[in-house]
């Protein structure tokens, strides 16, 4: 589970301790990491609430770090936090999707409101969620849809999480997957029209075939 969980990605060791020392006063439960590799492999291991990122680092840079963040299909909010007063790398760091930015050196107090306004614009619904893989799928991009599908259960594990789910699968071509959550979700609601629908349809289609 998330919970409040917080990513801080910087390089430099005494701005971790710092961002750690203030989001863990306002009850933050944080992991601090120097480089974008290890942040990936940190996003490996569970969900966070945020994620705090300098554009300068080692290996990686903080803008590819979200570009990689994004491409995998997580929403999770990210904060840039950097020293850097050039507006260019700031601007495409945000276009690559970055939700804010916080210059160095700053204050405990507009670290915690930037930080507050994020975590609560995370509140995603199911919903959302559910438009947002409709999205995807409509782009194209089956791989990212399937990994924002997972999330579903986590919000609402129900009938409609199988559903879309099984859509999600069908797209893929994992036709007998599909199929299982699509009797999963009328075994959760046995008044799911949509699932009903889709079961007719595949088993239709495989009496054809053969």
């Amino acid at each position: 589970m998330k919970e409040n969980r917080i990513l801080i990605v910087d390089d430099e060791r005494n701005v971790r301790g710092l961002l750690r020392k203030i989001l863990e006063e306002e009850g933050y439960n944080v992991a601090a990491v120097a480089t974008g590799e290890e942040a990936l492999e940190e996003i490996k291991k569970g969900d966070f609430k945020l994620i705090t990122v300098d554009i300068k680092l080692p290996g990686i840079s903080g803008i590819e770090f979200i570009k990689r963040v994004r491409t995998q299909g997580l929403d999770t909010p990210i904060l840039i936090i950097s020293a850097l007063t050039n507006a260019v790398p700031i601007v495409e760091a945000i276009k690559s999707g970055a939700n804010d930015y916080l210059s160095k050196p700053f204050p405990s107090q507009d670290l915690v409101r930037k930080v507050r306004e994020l975590v609560a614009v995370d509140q995603i619904t199911f919903e959302k969620l559910e438009r947002r893989i409709e999205e995807k799928l409509s782009e194209g991009k089956y791989a990212v849809a399937e990994k924002m599908a997972r999330q579903l259960f986590a919000l609402r594990p129900s009938a409609d999480a199988h559903y879309v789910y099984a859509n999600v699968l069908q797209n893929l071509g994992n036709h007998k997957l599909a199929l299982r959550h699509l009797r999963a979700a009328l075994s959760l609601d046995p008044n799911h029209k949509k699932a009903s629908k889709e079961i007719q349809k595949y088993e239709k289609e495989h009496e054809e075939k053969n």
